[in-house]
């Protein structure tokens, strides 16, 4: 699985990236509003106290000296004299950034503010280009101390955009602080939803590999919410299912073994009809013959039960014996098949032998019983991360919708003579005990193929 698929993944983006819609949102709609009525509340602040000075200004010294002016510019030494003396040049250029500001503010200002003498109907002070939008313009009076009446009118339109506030608070420390703690919260929010549900996808693991007895932690039971209940219902569900499995296991053995007393009172009738009636009678070679093959569908019954009571682990052995022995097995019980062993690369795996043996076993008969003779059977070894064996016929195949139930108990395809279905199915199971998996597909150059990955021993 990807990680960006991840339940863990999934939770924590859309927490966080709901925190970070609510946030961008509330600074928006809120903050937006809020700074305005700020830029408002400092305006009219300032006005009234710039107003004052101008009216004392202008009763005092009359309207000529009310025109601001700018401090003058700072003074600028030369590239050497700069070098030499950094650090009064950096006070200095603080100095001026400040003056500036002051100046950019007084100049705002003097732009939003107009002042009129009501006493004698003319402007005190004001730029002819004057906004007056009903919706942005303040107005108040202010008294001198000769007892004159002013009229101010104060533009309090809102330049700036809510995007630059919205910008400017994202970039902000405190916007970081914000994200910080969503990250947290969402983050443990994210590991207190996947980590019970990662500890039940281990459990419920441990149970496909053959663990029946597993069951799910203490702590996780205990819990009184909806992931509690779900453990709780994981473990009903795992007692049900082990009951199930043990009780089928332990009804095929018993059936099986139940069928072995009679099956050996009939092969021994058989032999004495045989020596009374003679070899050649049909009626007895067909006793004989169908007691075998019971004898043989009760000893694969017996295997398939006994394989989940099997330990999968063992002593670390090499490969290559063990496949060149049961190939030259299978050469002789198949004397005109032709096989093909190609070691690519030895692998050491730890794993019991008998099982892995079975295995193999019956995925070669499987491969000669159900292909023409004189059809070739390749066997592949090589080693990546595992150990891989690929076994291909280079016979007709199968179709995809048998493909999918060839491992399944007595399945058997278009073949209702060879076989009783299981030999794919102990296979499987077997491999499956080793701790390795079984994967059947037809080649593309023809042919059924089956693909058996081991884990290599732990010392490689």
């Amino acid at each position: 699985m990807k990680w960006y698929k991840r339940l863990f993944w999934k939770v924590f983006a859309s927490i966080w990236a709901v925190s970070f819609i609510v946030l961008l949102a509330t600074i928006f709609f809120v903050g937006a509003v809020t700074e305005q009525d700020r830029f408002k509340e400092v305006v009219t602040a300032k006005a009234q106290g710039y107003a004052e000075i101008m009216v004392e200004k202008y009763e005092r010294k009359g309207f000529q000296t009310l025109l601001p002016r700018p401090p003058p510019p700072p003074r600028h030494r030369d590239d050497d004299d700069d070098k030499e003396s950094g650090k009064k040049d950096k006070h200095a250029r603080d100095n001026n950034q400040r003056e500036n500001f002051r100046r950019d503010v007084w100049w705002n200002i003097s732009e939003r503010v107009f002042i009129t003498d009501l006493k004698q109907k003319k402007k005190v002070i004001g730029f002819n280009n004057f906004r007056r939008d009903a919706d942005s313009l303040y107005v108040f009076n202010v008294s001198s101390d000769s007892g004159n009446i002013y009229q101010v009118d104060v533009d309090l339109h809102w330049d700036a955009s809510p995007f630059t506030h919205v910008l400017a608070t994202i970039l902000s420390v405190q916007m970081v602080l914000i994200l910080l703690i969503a990250s947290a919260g969402a983050l443990l929010v994210s590991m207190i939803i996947t980590r019970p549900l990662n500890l039940l996808r281990e459990h419920s693991q441990a149970i496909y590999r053959g663990e029946l007895e597993r069951r799910t932690d203490k702590k996780l039971r205990k819990r009184g919410d909806e992931l509690g209940e779900l453990a709780r219902d994981f473990d009903r569900m795992a007692d049900y299912v082990q009951q199930t499995i043990t009780s089928h296991q332990r009804l095929m053995q018993d059936v099986s073994h139940e069928l072995r007393a009679p099956l050996a009172r009939l092969q021994a009738a058989a032999g004495i009809a045989e020596q009374r009636m003679g070899e050649d009678d049909k009626a007895v070679q067909r006793i004989i013959r169908e007691c075998q093959r019971l004898d043989q569908l009760i000893g694969e019954i017996l295997s398939l039960s006994r394989l989940e009571q099997m330990e999968g682990l063992g002593e670390n052995v090499w490969l290559y014996p063990l496949l060149q022995e049961w190939v030259d097995d299978a050469h002789f019980a198949y004397p005109k098949r032709e096989f093909c062993l190609d070691m690519k690369s030895d692998c050491e795996i730890g794993v019991n032998v008998k099982l892995l043996e079975r295995a193999i076993n019956n995925i070669l008969g499987n491969a000669c019983k159900h292909t023409p003779e004189g059809t070739q059977i390749d066997l592949t070894v090589d080693k990546a991360d595992q150990c891989v064996v690929c076994i291909r016929d280079h016979g007709p195949g199968v179709t995809e919708e048998q493909l999918t139930q060839l491992c399944n108990p007595f399945y058997r395809g278009q073949s209702q003579t060879e076989g009783y279905g299981l030999g794919l199915s102990i296979a499987q199971r077997a491999i499956e005990r080793l701790g390795g998996t079984l994967v059947l597909r037809n080649h593309p150059e023809g042919g059924l193929e089956a693909i058996i990955r081991l884990p290599c021993a732990r010392n490689q």
